[in-house]
Parts: structure tokens; sequence; C-alpha cells
């Protein structure tokens, strides 16, 4: 099933670009751990290893990225708990300066009978993630 979330950020286009792909960044505005990530990520074959909070829980989050289109479109697999996510993003710049970032995911369960599920923690995941990445893009004190 697919889970699709558009969201418009008042920032331009490479700023989103840093703040999705620059390890550092992504820790701050989405509150992973970067536990084995490429020094180099984002790379397409490259596999990064991140650290997530559900609830009291701490998952690895497997990260295979697959399609890097710079400044435009990345693209990864990504295997958390019972849940495999075919992840991309899509930047598209906007007339005034910012930012249109169309999520889009196929989402699967691992384990039969709990697709409704995957599907649920996914879209609720990814609303709050690109939300907190609003933010963090919009803020006026970063660059």
């Amino acid at each position: 099933m697919r889970v699709s979330v558009v969201t418009e950020i008042s920032a331009p286009v490479e700023k989103v670009w840093r703040a999705l792909t620059s390890p550092d960044e992504v820790c701050i505005w989405d509150g992973v751990v970067a536990l084995r990530v490429p020094i180099d990520y984002p790379q397409v074959g490259q596999h990064a290893r991140w650290q997530s909070a559900f609830g009291p829980l701490r998952l690895t989050l497997h990260d295979r990225v697959r399609v890097i289109e710079d400044t435009r479109r990345m693209a990864a697999t990504i295997d958390i708990a019972f849940v495999r996510v075919e992840e991309e993003y899509r930047l598209l710049p906007t007339s005034i300066g910012g930012t249109t970032l169309v999520t889009d995911d196929d989402v699967r369960s691992r384990v039969p009978g709990l697709q409704w599920l995957a599907v649920r923690l996914t879209q609720a995941n990814v609303s709050s993630s690109m939300a907190r990445l609003k933010r963090f893009c919009e803020d006026p004190t970063r660059a």
C-alpha cells in the first residue's frame, strides 16, 4: 500500500536536500542516532544504519540507498522491525523560493496479517517526520 505526504517548506531546495542527506542534520531534526552511516552518505548502493526510538524501544533502521539525483530525488529501501518501505523523496522548487517535498512510500509488512499496522505506523511516522523537517528547515537561526 502507498503512503504519500506532500510538504510545503519555506526554504530553498538546497537547504531541504542538505537536511535530508546530511547525517548530522538528520540526527537533529529526526531524533535518530547514526549507528553505521558511511562517511560519504548518501550514495547508491550504501547501507546505513540508524537507531530510532519507538516508544521505550530502540530499533535499528536499515537504509539502503537506491537512487540519488542531487537536490531532486532520493530513494531507498527502509527496513525497521517488521516493516519494509520503498521510500522516495522528490524535491521541487516553488516559484517563491521554497520547496515542495513529496514523500512517496510503498509499505509492506513482513508479517502476514499486519499490513494495516505497517501502513498506519508508516503514515504516522512520515507525517510527524515531515513536520519536524519543515520546522528545522524554516528555522531562521539555521543557515
